[in-house]
């Protein structure tokens, strides 16, 4: 691809989905910067809990024309995230180990069906068509009718291999979550490092993807080597400003023994 052709094509991904460059922005924040911005993943987190809470009590009780309410319960939520920082923190470092692994699965089940079945574009729309099977509780032909249109026998095999081990990945992506939370409340800063770097990671390939289509083993491969880099990024800075501390408390106790000492 020419590189005029392909600024041109940037310039449409982005056109046509502006909130790829905040994901992009955010990916690079948690990849290079993941603990020293968890705090503000962790209100994040907990604020989109609240909203979405408060968008669901509003459909139970009919209020759908005042959704701007659901800001209310995501402003609470946010804020006691920040303050109950052990809860938050298992339910932040849960919810980006969960969205990780769910997107690393995502990728991989597309790979399967983006050669054979040209009417899934993107694995955005894999996606949609998983969550219009649970709809259509379990019925692939229904939900595929929904996504794709009429012609989807001819395709059936393909997607429900790929949404098999989708699902698979989500049943993985769960029980991850569930031990990093647990891992982030016993070894703190470290955990944090490891998923934030590596969501940071697979959210910036992820969006990435969406500008040029990845293959799966180049895919891999630069998923693994930003998401090092990042660890690795992030403990020498957190080593750095642990030394740094260190002769500043050294200093500051030296200062107190010759005052002392006059």
């Amino acid at each position: 691809m020419e590189i005029g052709t392909y600024l041109q094509h940037i310039k449409e991904v982005v056109a046509e989905s502006p909130t790829i460059v905040v994901y992009l922005i955010a990916g690079l924040l948690l990849l290079f910067a993941g603990l020293y911005v968890f705090k503000g993943v962790q209100f994040a987190v907990c604020a989109l809990l609240g909203g979405l809470l408060g968008i669901a009590v509003l459909d139970v009780t009919g209020h759908t024309d005042l959704y701007y309410l659901a800001g209310i319960p995501a402003l609470l939520f946010g804020i006691v995230g920040v303050w109950k920082y052990k809860v938050a923190l298992y339910i932040a470092g849960s919810l980006c180990t969960f969205g990780a692994v769910s997107l690393w699965f995502l990728k991989r089940a597309y790979a399967m069906v983006r050669e054979s079945v040209a009417a899934i574009p993107d694995a955005d729309t894999l996606l949609r068509l998983w969550v219009e099977q649970v709809k259509e509780k379990g019925d692939l032909s229904a939900a595929a009718k929904i996504v794709i249109g009429e012609q989807t026998a001819l395709v059936l095999n393909e997607l429900k291999s790929a949404l098999q081990l989708l699902e698979k990945g989500f049943l993985i992506a769960f029980l991850a979550g569930v031990v990093i939370g647990v891992l982030a409340l016993l070894l703190g800063d470290y955990i944090i490092i490891l998923f934030t770097a590596a969501s940071g990671a697979m959210l910036v390939m992820s969006m990435a993807d969406r500008f040029y289509d990845v293959e799966p083993k180049t895919y891999n491969i630069a998923l693994a080597v930003l998401a090092g880099t990042g660890m690795l990024l992030q403990c020498l800075h957190k080593w750095d400003r642990k030394n740094v501390k260190k002769e500043k408390k050294a200093r500051s106790g030296k200062k107190g023994r010759k005052e002392h000492r006059r």
